[in-house]
């Protein structure tokens, strides 16, 4: 089984995205979290729509034009 790691980061003046392959499901585990909390502490997530799933994570502020996320995927 392949992992991958998915993450989209988008604010009013920069983006970014990209892709971890990852030999193993706990190396994905650990880069997952790795950038879930990256989103944690750059977004302050108060006010925001929050989906927090064991695989899935993503951070919507309106507001502020900000937007990101970070998924997990078996293939």
């Amino acid at each position: 089984m392949k992992y991958r790691v998915v993450f989209e980061f988008q604010s009013e003046d920069s983006a970014m995205s990209d892709v971890y392959n990852c030999k193993d499901e706990q190396t994905a585990l650990d880069k997952f979290e790795e950038l879930r909390d990256s989103l944690v502490h750059a977004v302050d997530v108060a006010g925001c729509e929050v989906i927090d799933e064991p695989e899935h994570y993503s951070v919507i502020d309106r507001g502020a034009g900000v937007y990101g996320y970070v998924r997990l995927v078996k293939d």
